[in-house]
């Protein structure tokens, strides 16, 4: 048995929800660009109770402020289409008796969509849930007008002054936003970081499975933890189309047009261990330009395979491919 376990915005759909949400108010993906780069600064400098991938609770006031709900996410998830291969991909699992989850920071809504899309239940869904009712009864006049007079100071904030942009937005929600009663947005636990390391662990004690019986497919920040301890654990982790925040941690690198690339590597995990899937990668030589490249990852040579996969990376999610 074989638990593989999906991040679902890149290696199972190529948008990113939220991103699209924040399009549909003024300036909406400047903004989102601005608080996703916050979002990696915070994570990275290791702020106490803070994961990557809690962008999705930073952004909440600011759709609240413009009327977004739960009925948006869910029309916006609508347009979202699938990796290639993905649904194929999904199904190959099921029939080789293999058990196939998602583990996402999307919003809950969203992650279902693309669950039912490709095969997966929703009791094999762990995402970020929103009370969007709760939410919204906590919007005072007060609120949406603090919430607007500092959109606007954020989107005049240069977008490469990573000091400022840390400095400005600290003050907004850290200072300003928690003495409002919308500040119970900041309590949000988002599925990212080691939270989604826990929904994974979650699912393996259900199918009786540790993590060395386990191949989690990743390709970002919010996937880092999860794809380290996989590794650690004597997993397969497999980093889909990564970035620079994905690739340390995983064991072996796919960069491909199509999901169905990661198959192989699977089936010689399931069947014959860790050891050979690293062999069975190092000999792959791509004979075209978008052909699948396999790599094997450790410390010195992820930064070689970074180029390769941004070409893919850019190739299969267009304008979601910058965010970290």
């Amino acid at each position: 048995m074989l638990l593989v376990a999906f991040d679902l915005e890149g290696p199972l759909s190529p948008q990113d929800n939220a991103y699209e949400l924040m399009a549909l108010i003024p300036d909406g993906r400047r903004l989102f660009e601005r608080l996703s780069r916050y979002d990696d600064l915070l994570a990275l400098s290791g702020r106490p109770n803070y994961e990557p991938g809690d962008t999705l609770k930073l952004i909440l006031p600011f759709l609240l402020a413009h009327g977004i709900n739960e009925t948006h996410i869910r029309k916006v998830s609508e347009r979202a289409i699938l990796v290639s291969g993905a649904h194929e991909c999904v199904q190959a699992i099921w029939s080789r008796g293999w058990q196939p989850c998602i583990v996402s920071t999307s919003y809950k809504p969203h992650a279902l969509n693309i669950a039912e899309k490709v095969g997966i239940p929703p009791d094999l869904v762990a995402a970020t849930e929103v009370n969007f009712d709760v939410l919204e009864g906590a919007m005072t006049d007060d609120s949406y007008s603090l919430v607007l007079t500092w959109q606007t100071m954020v989107l005049e904030c240069p977008a490469d002054d990573d000091e400022q942009l840390r400095r400005l937005l600290d003050e907004f929600f850290w200072e300003h936003l928690v003495k409002f009663p919308i500040g119970i947005a900041l309590d949000l636990p988002v599925m990212g970081g080691s939270r989604k390391t826990e929904a994974l662990r979650s699912f393996l004690n259900k199918a009786g499975l540790s993590f060395s019986q386990c191949a989690v497919i990743g390709d970002s920040i919010t996937d880092a933890h999860m794809l380290q301890t996989v590794q650690g654990e004597g997993g397969l982790a497999i980093v889909f189309n990564g970035n620079e925040y994905a690739l340390p941690y995983g064991v072996v690198g796919v960069a491909s047009l199509d999901l169905r690339a990661i198959l192989p590597l699977l089936e010689i995990f399931a069947e014959d261990g860790l050891e050979k899937v690293k062999d069975w990668a190092a000999e792959q030589k791509p004979q075209g330009e978008w052909d699948a490249h396999y790599q094997v990852l450790t410390e010195e040579s992820w930064q070689n395979a970074l180029s390769v996969h941004r070409r893919f990376r850019q190739a299969v999610r267009g304008q979601a491919a910058k965010l970290g």
